[in-house]
């Protein structure tokens, strides 16, 4: 077990290459299957054989056996989609030029002719005008499927197996300031990322002033090599930002000779309040405001896509949303719907509705019900809430521009007022710069029920991230959020 422990990230990458494998490989079978074509399987062996070695290959140069996790695991999903469309060309490439070694010709008298050569005998590529082009497109279309559903298993378990303490990698902050205490919040609310926190390091040997509640102070600069090693630290992430920098560089060198992995927040950090990118000037590194006001191809296709899904979806469920209306009024007096003020896209106030799940006159501007028993919501009210159809009448706020299928989400304005004297302007800010949305990355996150402010890095990665790829992930997670009936409160 303790061999286990110490190369777990090993093992899994290990396994996660195999389990791809045979998750290709069943693409490749269901595919034939569902055109009653296994009975000429011996038809498309070859071809199954250039899917499966081409699709791995093409998966372990989009990153795909690297150790990286990031929020629901959205850059894998991004990783697999890229990798599937290069393995989709890549193989079509290679059964052509396969196919022309075939068929040979001088024009094939090169260097490379013999390598392919050698290569066409192994595989074997007779049969390949008898294969149906049909079903090689539905092959990749199965891989792409299968590889996120199997993927999205492999992140719950890992997940599980780093919220058991297994494979995950002790990690200590150096510092004690407000980044430092953020850095270790991070670590605490997501111990699925593999992160174990097991202390705090700093200058000083005894905790600063104003930091003696940080618990457990592992030491100073001075007793750093004592620190580490009665900590068993793998791991130093430096959270202090104002450190000069040859301070900075003194201390990572010290790492380097410990043998200590070690990352650095920088004081880069703060550009967030700013979209900018990194850029060079040969070998020095610059940073560059990004001044473009946007993507206009992504916002003209969100826009188009929000109104017409919104516009059809109000047409399906009208009868389900009439019925809903009806239970409402019959179990309490009042309007079926209700609305509230909500902050929207670059501050502008809207009124956003929702089905009433309280009683009328205790639905006031407050905070969210956070019991199953809470007197103020109604028993219709209670199922509304548990299966998220409360927030269907939303597709009219979608309807009228004013909201989004997928964005951050949208809060009251005294919530906004609080969060912003605790998080500062310019960072909240930047949550304004597109429209709230009916779901969100915050949403369909395990962090769900953690406070209202903690969603800001949620909305950061989003914005920072936008792309139709990513909000039909936020759609498909929702979707499957509301067919376990989850329990919102």
């Amino acid at each position: 077990m303790g061999w286990l422990r110490r190369n777990f990230d090993t093992c899994f990458i290990v396994l996660q290459v195999w389990l791809d494998g045979f998750t290709i490989l069943l693409a490749c079978v269901v595919g034939l299957r569902i055109f009653h074509q296994m009975n000429e399987f011996a038809l498309y062996r070859q071809l199954v054989v250039v899917i499966v070695g081409v699709t791995l290959v093409c998966f372990w140069s989009c990153g795909l056996y690297r150790w990286r996790k990031s929020i629901l695991n959205v850059e894998e999903y991004r990783a697999a989609f890229q990798a599937t469309a290069l393995s989709f060309l890549g193989t079509a490439t290679t059964l052509y030029l396969l196919r022309a070694v075939d068929e040979g010709g001088p024009s094939w008298d090169f260097f490379g002719f013999e390598l392919l050569r050698r290569v066409h005998d192994v595989v074997g590529l007779a049969d390949i005008d008898q294969w149906s082009r049909f079903i090689y497109v539905l092959i990749f279309f199965l891989i792409f499927v299968f590889t996120v559903i199997q993927r999205g298993i492999m992140f719950k378990v890992s997940s599980m197996l780093h919220a058991a303490g297994l494979g995950n990698t002790n990690v200590a902050v150096y510092g004690t300031g407000d980044m430092a205490r953020r850095v270790e919040q991070k670590m605490r609310i997501f111990p699925t990322l593999g992160y174990r926190f097991v202390g705090f390091l700093d200058d000083e040997a005894e905790p600063p002033a104003g930091a003696a509640g940080l618990r457990p102070y592992l030491g100073g600069r001075d007793q750093l090599e004592q620190a580490v090693a009665r900590a068993a630290v793998h791991r130093v992430i430096v959270a202090k930002p104002e450190m000069e920098e040859d301070r900075l560089i003194e201390l990572c060198g010290r790492f380097e000779r410990l043998g200590i992995d070690y990352q650095v927040v920088p004081r880069l950090y703060h550009f967030f309040s700013q979209r900018f990118t990194i850029d060079s000037l040969d070998s020095i590194p610059l940073i560059t405001l990004n001044r473009n006001p946007g993507r206009p191809i992504y916002r003209f296709t969100k826009e188009v896509v929000d109104r017409t899904a919104a516009l059809v979806l109000l047409a399906l469920l009208s009868p389900l949303m009439a019925l809903i209306a009806f239970l409402i009024r019959r179990e309490s007096a009042g309007p079926a719907l209700f609305s509230q003020v909500r902050v929207g896209y670059r501050e502008r106030t809207f009124r956003m509705l929702k089905f009433r799940t309280m009683y009328q006159d205790r639905c006031v501007d407050a905070v969210t019900p956070t019991s199953k028993e809470d007197p103020r919501v109604t028993r219709i009210g209670r199922f509304l809430r548990r299966t998220s159809l409360d927030e269907l009448p939303q597709l009219i706020n979608v309807l009228r521009g004013e909201m989004s299928l997928v964005g951050p989400r949208p809060e009251m304005p005294f919530i906004v007022g609080h969060i912003k004297d605790d998080i500062g302007d310019p960072v909240y800010h930047l949550r304004f710069q597109t429209k709230p949305g009916i779901t969100g990355l915050w949403q369909v996150s395990s962090a769900r029920r953690a406070p209202i402010e903690e969603n800001i890095d949620y909305d950061l990665y989003y914005l920072e991230n936008q792309s139709m790829f990513l909000d039909l992930v936020i759609l498909f997670l929702t979707v499957l959020a509301v067919l376990r009936i989850r329990d919102t409160f």
